[in-house]
């Protein structure tokens, strides 16, 4: 334990996504700081939009982003609404960067962080959180998508029935009578 954090309330610090919302994460963390009366802050990671040029190519020399980060915080407050009821007792914070960036910074001050591993199979949401786990300053949970609280949609069991099906399809090309083992 780390003597700097020797009298204040345990804090879990949880990553939450603008388009899942990380229903997981939060409600794994929520659980989590019961067991250790301690408190949840949702975190946003950010990025102000870059400035329109003005005539002539020029920026504008006064650039506010205030009105665009209110909108992104009023977000954050519904997707956590959404998930825990309005009555939850969560923290909830924008934080201009990058999410990776965002977390490790807010970790310094946090006793663990949590983040949904995604349904995403893009490189970015797959690593993001093995590179927060390296760069950490606490312990990070990665929440698995079955613990999100959204079973696979009827769409999606098709859409995963069709790709498997594609997939044995493509394995057996050019290759007659050669037959998969069944599946369980």
């Amino acid at each position: 334990m780390n003597v700097a954090n020797l009298g204040r309330v345990h804090t879990i610090v949880v990553g939450v996504s603008p388009t899942s919302g990380s229903p997981g994460a939060l409600r794994w963390a929520v659980e989590e700081a019961s067991l250790h009366g301690g408190r949840v802050v949702a975190v946003r990671a950010w990025r102000p939009h870059a400035p329109e040029t003005a005539t002539g190519g020029r920026v504008p020399s006064v650039v506010s982003d205030d009105g665009a980060r209110a909108v992104e915080a009023a977000r954050l407050a519904e997707d956590v609404a959404r998930v825990l009821g309005h009555d939850h007792l969560v923290e909830t914070r924008v934080v201009a960067g990058k999410r990776r960036a965002v977390l490790v910074e807010e970790s310094r001050n946090a006793d663990l962080v949590v983040i949904d591993a995604g349904q995403s199979t893009e490189v970015g949401a797959r690593w993001l959180g093995s590179r927060l786990v390296r760069s950490s300053h606490c312990p990070v949970v990665v929440v698995p998508p079955a613990l999100g609280g959204r079973g696979v949609s009827a769409f999606g069991a098709a859409a995963g029935r069709l790709g498997r099906s594609v997939e044995r399809a493509a394995g057996t090309a050019g290759r007659p009578g050669f037959q998969h083992p069944p599946t369980s």
